[in-house]
């Protein structure tokens, strides 16, 4: 369907910020990399009824508990406000580095920062935050709402990791145009995110989604959305492996509050082994995907 996009080239810039591929730094034989996806439900705006799900000192805690316990040395996570990932950094200590790009809400086309809460200038949106080394942090332009909330593509590359890049993803859900709820963004979006994935030799990338994987029993409605060769469909297919896939049959366990998977994270390294924590300070759950590095 045509759609008013507020970035006329939003699919040629993304192929044209598509880096040459990177000098990979040589880990250690036996470096594993655990990724973490959470959206946090951080707004402090009543609208978003993120405060039923806990304080920001609950939600940094269980970051701090994963990366404790499950030794998480990267994540990926959505709506989370800058001043609280200012404090995550302070708790989490030296080595850490952050990458934040804000949403932005479109108001025919003209855009303004989304504020944490109902007043002030904290702004709220996604961040990479990665261990030992984070380098080349690029927001790249995908199809966004003419109006609406503008959720942001962001990429960047953990050095250490062998410069495996990641990239982390908040698509527009359903009705994500107040003016066209019918219209829907997340198929171009994700056919402009493959664009770009495919562009790195070694990557891992994903978030909230919106959308259930294309063998979700429950709902096939929008399995068109899925571009092909994106969600990898069994061997001798091409496409990323999803953390919480078996074998070929592309689904998983439920990540949300509403009993659907919203929430992936793909790779092209081997996998060892993949998490789904529900949580009671989020509607999201948190996923960790363990890979193989080196």
């Amino acid at each position: 369907m045509r759609k008013l996009l507020t970035g006329i080239a939003g699919a040629l810039l993304a192929a044209m910020l598509i880096p040459a591929a990177p000098v990979h730094a040589a880990a250690p034989p036996g470096t594993s990399l655990q990724l973490m996806s959470w959206n946090m439900c951080g707004s402090k705006r009543a609208t978003w009824n993120c405060g039923a799900y806990g304080t920001v000192a609950d939600k940094l805690g269980v970051v701090e508990y994963h990366v404790a316990n499950n030794f998480v040395q990267a994540m990926l996570l959505q709506e989370i406000c800058e001043n609280d990932l200012s404090a995550l950094m302070g708790r989490l200590g030296a080595g850490w580095s952050r990458s934040f790009a804000p949403y932005r809400y479109a108001n025919d086309g003209v855009l303004s920062n989304t504020p944490c809460g109902d007043s002030g200038t904290d702004r709220i949106g996604t961040a990479i935050v990665v261990k030992a080394g984070l380098s080349d942090p690029r927001t790249i332009a995908t199809t966004q709402p003419w109006t609406g909330l503008q959720r942001p593509f962001q990429c960047a590359t953990a050095t250490y990791f062998n410069s495996i890049r990641l990239c982390n993803l908040h698509l527009t859900p359903r009705a994500g145009n107040p003016d066209h709820p019918e219209w829907e963004y997340a198929d171009d979006q994700l056919a402009e995110i493959k664009t770009v994935v495919d562009g790195y030799e070694h990557v891992a990338f994903g978030g909230d989604l919106n959308v259930v994987p294309p063998d979700w029993a429950a709902d096939s409605s929008r399995d068109w959305l899925w571009p092909a060769g994106l969600y990898w469909n069994g061997p001798g297919t091409p496409g990323y492996r999803e953390c919480d896939q078996t074998d070929a049959t592309r689904t998983g366990r439920s990540t949300t509050v509403w009993g659907v998977k919203f929430d992936h994270i793909f790779s092209t390294q081997p996998k060892r082994w993949c998490a789904v924590g529900t949580s009671a300070y989020s509607d999201h759950a948190v996923v960790i995907y363990s890979m193989e590095i080196a």
